[in-house]
């Protein structure tokens, strides 16, 4: 006669914790690329690229001319982020092991949770919730073509920022401080960055920049401070915004 297992749970499969990665330890190479950082982002001293001889004349627009400072700036801290973190970042993509189908679902989710909460504070409002980044992307559509623009705004762009906020500001700064304090640290700089030199001129134009902080500091600590995951989020959020002004807006209403 057939004998039942006397503990049946046993037998069941157990699904696998998720696993926390470990971005390492702040180095001198991490500070190396934080003050290259805040010099030229935030100390204005990319502005000198524009001194260069005959910088300015190798554009046919203004716009063009941004674009480019911004080309130099991004490919130049893409390549030393990647020299910081990549070992660490490309292990985190281990991160889609565990739990798989809800972190594919979470990043189209995660995104549109965003888009749903700007949308509900500006119908409450009666405002629109708009971004700098987004009326600096409708100057440029026209003269930057969208290939060039989705390499350094989709890809390198949310890379370095990912290193700097989540990776810098969450995982390391998280090894001396709760890691929930570094979550609001993380988002109040990443929404303050933004506006480095512009100002804010309305509260509202904070909104996109500080609900986006949240949703990936948030996926980066639940998916086991995966930056690879951030990552993801960061660049579909870039990619459909970039794809909206490129193709949907054209096809508007002059106007409108």
């Amino acid at each position: 006669m057939q004998q039942w297992p006397e503990h049946p749970v046993q037998y069941m499969a157990v699904r696998p914790k998720q696993r926390v990665f470990s971005p390492g330890k702040f180095s001198k190479g991490d500070l190396f690329t934080v003050i290259a950082y805040v010099v030229f982002f935030i100390g204005g001293a990319a502005g000198l690229i524009t001194l260069i001889p005959g910088y300015m004349a190798a554009f046919e627009t203004q716009d063009q001319a941004l674009f480019g400072i911004n080309l130099i700036l991004y490919v130049s801290f893409f390549i030393l982020a990647m020299v910081q973190c990549g070992p660490q970042f490309f292990e985190s993509f281990k991160t889609m092991r565990y739990h798989s189908w809800t972190k594919w679902l979470m990043l189209p989710g995660g995104w549109l949770l965003t888009i749903m909460v700007n949308a509900l504070i500006a119908g409450l409002t009666g405002q629109p919730v708009t971004s700098e980044n987004q009326a600096a992307l409708e100057g440029m559509a026209t003269t930057v073509p969208l290939p060039v623009m989705l390499v350094v705004t989709a890809l390198f762009g949310p890379f370095v920022e990912e290193y700097f906020f989540r990776h810098l500001l969450i995982g390391k700064l998280s090894r001396k401080l709760n890691v929930w304090l570094c979550l609001i640290i993380s988002t109040v700089l990443f929404a303050g960055i933004h506006f480095v030199g512009a100002g804010v001129g309305s509260w509202l134009e904070v909104v996109p920049y500080f609900m986006l902080g949240i949703t990936m500091g948030l996926a980066y600590i639940l998916s086991g401070k995966s930056m690879a995951y951030s990552y993801m989020l960061h660049v579909l959020n870039n990619t459909v915004a970039l794809l909206v002004v490129y193709l949907l807006y054209p096809l508007l209403p002059a106007g409108v």
